[in-house]
């Protein structure tokens, strides 16, 4: 965002958090104009521009055998129990598909509501995760006490800007779409 802030100076960003069922309801209520998500998901009858493909990343302790490959497939963590978020974050859904079928499933005697306590359960070896490449970009994981092993294979989450199709702002939206592809393209050189 400090480039956009940079490159754009007038203009006045807000920033809300929630799960996506929730962003979806306030962009078609008119409570917000604009909207940033993974696909998959249903978003119905609204407007999206693709941004970029979001992989994954494992996340075990520095001393689990895994923490040694240099990359895994599919069939590495087929069946492995993942510690995940809660129900209701798109994340969770994301990474059980990531490698369907026959891949890793949920650890049911565990859900976080936030990817800093799945690290910090991570750390203490609890189990392992799954982590989306762009928390790992802007440095979810740095100095937590846990190895990060690159997933070949795994069917990325798609990241969208979207809108109402009707929105008179479309147009700007779309710009606010390529300048974010554009920072990102730069930014993972």
């Amino acid at each position: 965002m400090p480039a956009i802030r940079d490159d754009y100076p007038d203009l006045r960003l807000f920033f809300r958090e929630a799960t996506t069922d929730d962003l979806l309801e306030d962009l078609r209520a008119g409570r917000l104009d604009a909207i940033l998500i993974a696909l998959p998901y249903e978003v119905g009858d609204v407007e999206v521009q693709f941004l970029f493909a979001d992989g994954y990343q494992l996340a075990v302790r520095p001393d689990d055998p895994i923490a040694r490959k240099q990359i895994l497939r599919g069939p590495d963590i087929a069946d492995m129990h993942l510690m995940l978020l809660a129900r209701g974050h798109c994340l969770q859904r994301h990474a059980l598909s990531a490698f369907e079928p026959g891949g890793p499933v949920q650890d049911r005697s565990f859900e976080a509501t936030s990817l800093p306590t799945l690290i910090a359960m991570v750390a203490e070896g609890l189990g392992a995760t799954l982590l989306p490449q762009v928390a790992i970009d802007a440095g979810v994981a740095d100095g937590q006490g846990v190895a990060l092993v690159p997933l070949d294979g795994a069917c990325p989450r798609r990241m969208v800007l979207a809108w109402r199709k009707a929105s008179p702002r479309a147009t700007e939206f779309r710009r606010l779409g390529d300048e974010l592809v554009r920072i990102r393209d730069g930014f993972r050189r």
